[in-house]
Protein backbone atom coordinates (compact mmCIF):
# COMPACT_ATOMS: atom_id res chain seq x y z
CA UNK A 1 0.00 0.00 0.00
CA UNK A 2 2.83 2.36 0.95
CA UNK A 3 4.53 1.71 -2.36
CA UNK A 4 1.39 2.37 -4.22
CA UNK A 5 0.85 5.68 -2.41
CA UNK A 6 4.40 6.76 -3.07
CA UNK A 7 4.09 5.90 -6.75
CA UNK A 8 0.87 7.85 -6.89
CA UNK A 9 2.50 10.89 -5.31
CA UNK A 10 5.47 10.66 -7.66
CA UNK A 11 3.16 10.41 -10.61
CA UNK A 12 1.22 13.46 -9.45
CA UNK A 13 4.45 15.35 -8.99
CA UNK A 14 5.64 14.36 -12.47
CA UNK A 15 2.32 15.27 -14.02
CA UNK A 16 2.41 18.67 -12.28
CA UNK A 17 5.92 19.39 -13.53
CA UNK A 18 4.97 18.39 -17.08
CA UNK A 19 1.83 20.48 -16.93
CA UNK A 20 3.85 23.43 -15.72
CA UNK A 21 6.38 22.91 -18.49
CA UNK A 22 3.64 22.71 -21.10
CA UNK A 23 1.99 25.84 -19.72
CA UNK A 24 5.30 27.69 -19.65
CA UNK A 25 6.02 26.66 -23.24
CA UNK A 26 2.56 27.80 -24.28
CA UNK A 27 3.11 31.15 -22.57
CA UNK A 28 6.51 31.48 -24.25
CA UNK A 29 5.07 30.77 -27.71
CA UNK A 30 2.22 33.21 -27.17
CA UNK A 31 4.64 35.86 -25.95
CA UNK A 32 6.90 35.31 -28.97
CA UNK A 33 3.97 35.42 -31.38
CA UNK A 34 2.73 38.62 -29.74
CA UNK A 35 6.18 40.14 -29.92
CA UNK A 36 6.49 39.21 -33.59
CA UNK A 37 3.04 40.68 -34.25
CA UNK A 38 4.01 43.89 -32.47
CA UNK A 39 7.19 44.09 -34.56
CA UNK A 40 5.23 43.52 -37.78
CA UNK A 41 2.68 46.16 -36.82
CA UNK A 42 5.46 48.60 -35.89
CA UNK A 43 7.23 47.98 -39.22
CA UNK A 44 3.97 48.44 -41.15
CA UNK A 45 3.22 51.63 -39.25
CA UNK A 46 6.77 52.85 -39.85
CA UNK A 47 6.43 52.15 -43.60
CA UNK A 48 3.12 54.00 -43.66
CA UNK A 49 4.63 56.94 -41.83
CA UNK A 50 7.56 56.99 -44.26
CA UNK A 51 5.17 56.86 -47.25
CA UNK A 52 3.05 59.67 -45.80
CA UNK A 53 6.17 61.73 -45.07
CA UNK A 54 7.43 61.21 -48.64
CA UNK A 55 4.03 62.15 -50.07
CA UNK A 56 3.87 65.26 -47.88
CA UNK A 57 7.39 66.19 -48.96
CA UNK A 58 6.37 65.92 -52.62
CA UNK A 59 3.27 68.00 -51.98
CA UNK A 60 5.32 70.61 -50.16
CA UNK A 61 7.89 70.72 -52.96
CA UNK A 62 5.11 71.04 -55.54
CA UNK A 63 3.43 73.85 -53.59
CA UNK A 64 6.76 75.61 -53.12
CA UNK A 65 7.63 75.25 -56.80
CA UNK A 66 4.21 76.51 -57.82
CA UNK A 67 4.39 79.42 -55.39
CA UNK A 68 7.84 80.34 -56.67
CA UNK A 69 6.67 80.16 -60.27
CA UNK A 70 3.67 82.36 -59.52
CA UNK A 71 5.83 84.79 -57.56
CA UNK A 72 8.36 84.93 -60.41
CA UNK A 73 5.58 85.47 -62.94
CA UNK A 74 4.05 88.27 -60.85
CA UNK A 75 7.47 89.84 -60.29
CA UNK A 76 8.24 89.81 -64.01
CA UNK A 77 4.80 91.25 -64.76
CA UNK A 78 5.32 94.04 -62.23
CA UNK A 79 8.80 94.68 -63.60
CA UNK A 80 7.46 94.90 -67.15
CA UNK A 81 4.73 97.26 -66.01
CA UNK A 82 7.21 99.41 -64.07
CA UNK A 83 9.58 99.55 -67.05
CA UNK A 84 6.71 100.36 -69.39
CA UNK A 85 5.56 103.17 -67.11
CA UNK A 86 9.12 104.46 -66.80
CA UNK A 87 9.56 104.43 -70.58
CA UNK A 88 6.22 106.18 -71.03
CA UNK A 89 7.21 108.82 -68.49
CA UNK A 90 10.58 109.43 -70.16
CA UNK A 91 9.00 109.57 -73.61
CA UNK A 92 6.24 111.88 -72.40
CA UNK A 93 8.69 114.32 -70.87
CA UNK A 94 10.86 114.32 -73.99
CA UNK A 95 7.91 114.67 -76.39
CA UNK A 96 6.26 117.41 -74.32
CA UNK A 97 9.52 119.34 -74.25
CA UNK A 98 9.91 118.99 -78.02
CA UNK A 99 6.28 119.80 -78.90
CA UNK A 100 6.43 122.87 -76.68
CA UNK A 101 9.07 124.51 -78.90
CA UNK A 102 7.59 127.07 -81.33
CA UNK A 103 10.38 126.54 -83.88
CA UNK A 104 9.72 122.78 -83.98
CA UNK A 105 5.99 123.34 -84.49
CA UNK A 106 6.67 125.93 -87.20
CA UNK A 107 8.77 123.45 -89.19
CA UNK A 108 6.25 120.64 -88.63
CA UNK A 109 3.24 122.75 -89.57
CA UNK A 110 5.03 124.09 -92.65
CA UNK A 111 5.84 120.54 -93.76
CA UNK A 112 2.26 119.35 -93.21
CA UNK A 113 0.67 122.29 -95.02
CA UNK A 114 3.10 121.92 -97.91
CA UNK A 115 2.13 118.27 -98.33
CA UNK A 116 -1.58 119.03 -98.17
CA UNK A 117 -1.22 121.95 -100.56
CA UNK A 118 0.53 119.70 -103.06
CA UNK A 119 -2.16 117.02 -102.69
CA UNK A 120 -5.14 119.41 -102.78
CA UNK A 121 -6.76 119.42 -106.21
CA UNK A 122 -8.73 122.65 -105.74
CA UNK A 123 -5.81 124.64 -104.42
CA UNK A 124 -8.26 126.49 -102.21
CA UNK A 125 -8.32 124.53 -98.93
CA UNK A 126 -7.97 125.69 -95.35
CA UNK A 127 -6.01 123.78 -92.71
CA UNK A 128 -7.47 124.39 -89.21
CA UNK A 129 -4.86 124.00 -86.49
CA UNK A 130 -5.53 123.88 -82.75
CA UNK A 131 -2.75 124.64 -80.27
CA UNK A 132 -2.61 125.73 -76.66
CA UNK A 133 -3.40 129.41 -76.20
CA UNK A 134 0.15 130.39 -75.12
CA UNK A 135 1.52 128.65 -78.22
CA UNK A 136 -1.10 130.31 -80.42
CA UNK A 137 0.12 133.69 -79.23
CA UNK A 138 3.69 132.75 -80.15
CA UNK A 139 2.77 131.33 -83.57
CA UNK A 140 0.19 133.92 -84.70
CA UNK A 141 2.63 136.31 -86.35
CA UNK A 142 4.46 133.45 -88.06
CA UNK A 143 1.20 131.95 -89.39
CA UNK A 144 0.04 135.33 -90.71
CA UNK A 145 3.35 136.04 -92.35
CA UNK A 146 3.69 132.56 -93.82
CA UNK A 147 0.18 131.55 -94.87
CA UNK A 148 -2.00 134.64 -95.09
CA UNK A 149 0.11 137.40 -96.51
CA UNK A 150 1.78 134.87 -98.76
CA UNK A 151 -1.37 133.02 -99.79
CA UNK A 152 -0.77 133.52 -103.48
CA UNK A 153 2.61 131.90 -103.19
CA UNK A 154 0.95 128.99 -101.35
CA UNK A 155 -1.57 128.39 -104.16
CA UNK A 156 -4.49 129.53 -102.03
CA UNK A 157 -3.84 127.02 -99.21
CA UNK A 158 -4.36 128.86 -95.90
CA UNK A 159 -4.00 128.06 -92.21
CA UNK A 160 -6.56 128.92 -89.52
CA UNK A 161 -4.93 128.90 -86.06
CA UNK A 162 -6.96 128.41 -82.82
CA UNK A 163 -5.91 128.29 -79.17
CA UNK A 164 -8.27 125.54 -78.02
CA UNK A 165 -5.83 122.76 -77.16
CA UNK A 166 -5.21 122.09 -73.47
CA UNK A 167 -1.59 120.95 -73.69
CA UNK A 168 1.54 120.82 -75.82
CA UNK A 169 1.49 119.88 -79.48
CA UNK A 170 -1.30 120.56 -81.96
CA UNK A 171 -4.11 118.99 -83.91
CA UNK A 172 -5.18 119.88 -87.41
CA UNK A 173 -8.42 119.51 -89.31
CA UNK A 174 -8.78 118.98 -93.00
CA UNK A 175 -11.67 117.82 -95.12
CA UNK A 176 -11.04 114.13 -94.47
CA UNK A 177 -10.68 114.31 -90.68
CA UNK A 178 -8.59 115.35 -87.70
CA UNK A 179 -4.99 114.41 -86.96
CA UNK A 180 -3.62 114.75 -83.41
CA UNK A 181 0.04 115.53 -82.79
CA UNK A 182 0.16 115.63 -78.99
CA UNK A 183 2.40 114.04 -76.35
CA UNK A 184 -0.21 111.33 -75.75
CA UNK A 185 -0.54 110.36 -79.41
CA UNK A 186 3.18 110.51 -80.11
CA UNK A 187 4.06 108.53 -76.97
CA UNK A 188 1.46 105.93 -77.94
CA UNK A 189 3.15 105.43 -81.29
CA UNK A 190 6.65 105.39 -79.79
CA UNK A 191 5.59 103.00 -77.01
CA UNK A 192 4.26 100.57 -79.60
CA UNK A 193 7.77 100.56 -81.06
CA UNK A 194 9.80 100.58 -77.85
CA UNK A 195 7.79 98.30 -75.53
CA UNK A 196 7.97 95.10 -77.65
CA UNK A 197 11.73 95.47 -77.88
CA UNK A 198 11.89 96.19 -74.16
CA UNK A 199 9.86 93.05 -73.41
CA UNK A 200 12.14 91.02 -75.68
CA UNK A 201 15.26 92.27 -73.91
CA UNK A 202 13.70 91.58 -70.51
CA UNK A 203 12.72 88.05 -71.54
CA UNK A 204 16.24 87.36 -72.77
CA UNK A 205 17.71 88.74 -69.56
CA UNK A 206 15.41 86.50 -67.49
CA UNK A 207 16.33 83.45 -69.58
CA UNK A 208 20.03 84.21 -69.16
CA UNK A 209 19.59 84.61 -65.40
CA UNK A 210 17.58 81.41 -64.93
CA UNK A 211 19.96 79.52 -67.19
CA UNK A 212 22.97 80.69 -65.17
CA UNK A 213 21.19 79.75 -61.93
CA UNK A 214 20.39 76.30 -63.33
CA UNK A 215 24.02 75.76 -64.35
CA UNK A 216 25.17 76.79 -60.89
Amino acid sequence: MAQTLESFVNRLRADGVEAGRVAAEQLRREAQERAEQVVREAEAQAQQLLAEAAAERERTLLRTRTDLQLAARDTVARLREALSQAVTQVLTQAVEKTLDKPKFLEDLIRDITTRYAEADATGNATLTINVAEPMRQQLTNWVIATFHQGAKQKDGFSVDLHGTLSGAGFEYHVADGTVEITPASVVQVLSAIVNPELRRLLSEAIKDTTGAAGDA
